[in-house]
């Protein structure tokens, strides 16, 4: 349930709702042939993704987004994202990058801008390990691109109402 006014509150429920799609299951990865695995890469672990290390500012769905990544640390890095327009926020992530026996997994639990969590207590959206290169981290429905040391799209599979799957792409620049 969201607080508030009457037009916030269903401004935030479309919000939550459009990126609740982004969280559906994607049956490719968000860049098509390109996400099979590198074979000269080694196995991968949380310092290949050290280079999202940082701040993070940019663009998507139409808001102002800002990702902050802390170092590596004990086989994971932890982060936090900010959805705003209009200088107002729209939602919160909490991001969990770690290493497992698969892969590199990605977990998120979204928030509203009071707080309060989307998703059940124990529970998470996790994107799944596909492959990881020195220009992308690659999972099942979401995939970062390196591009140079101060610019990163990250690409989302999001599933439309009606069933078809579209790529978002959002920009962000090292700030």
């Amino acid at each position: 349930m969201v607080h508030g006014d009457g037009a916030r509150a269903r401004a935030l429920n479309a919000t939550r709702r459009s990126v609740l799609a982004l969280a559906a299951p994607a049956a490719a990865c968000a860049s098509g042939s390109a996400a099979e695995a590198d074979p000269t890469w080694g196995k991968p672990t949380i310092a290949d993704a050290a280079w999202l290390t940082g701040r993070w500012l940019g663009e998507g769905f139409g808001a102002q987004l800002e990702e902050t990544w802390s170092p590596p640390v004990g086989g994971q890095m932890v982060g936090h994202f900010r959805m705003a327009r209009d200088d107002a926020p729209m939602m919160y992530e909490l991001l969990l990058l770690e290493q497992s026996d698969q892969g590199l997994r990605y977990r998120v639990k979204h928030f509203n801008p009071d707080f309060l969590g989307w998703e059940e207590r124990d529970a998470w959206h996790a994107f799944a390990p596909v492959s990881v290169s020195s220009e992308a981290l690659r999972f099942d429905g979401l995939t970062l691109l390196r591009i140079g040391e101060d610019r990163s799209d990250h690409i989302l599979r999001q599933r439309t109402q009606e069933g078809a799957e579209r790529d978002v792409v959002l920009r962000y620049r090292r700030a």
